[in-house]
């Protein structure tokens, strides 16, 4: 069965900080993040994480459609 989730990034340039949202929840993210990709790939694996989307199989981080805003 292929889940989609709505998670979204919001980045501020200039604190460096990103705002992950997903499931219907806002999360700041831990440290600072010199580029939006950097902080895209920490997005990715936070909600990776957070989801559970590791113990469904063949899936991994990259594979997380991550929507920047």
């Amino acid at each position: 069965m292929n889940e989609q989730t709505d998670i979204q990034l919001h980045f501020d340039v200039l604190s460096c900080r990103a705002l992950v949202c997903c499931e219907g929840k806002d999360y700041v993210l831990p440290g600072a993040y010199p580029t939006r990709e950097a902080a895209e790939a920490a997005a990715k694996k936070f909600a990776w994480e957070k989801l559970g989307a590791q113990k469904r199989r063949g899936r991994k981080p990259s594979d997380l459609a991550i929507w920047l805003r």
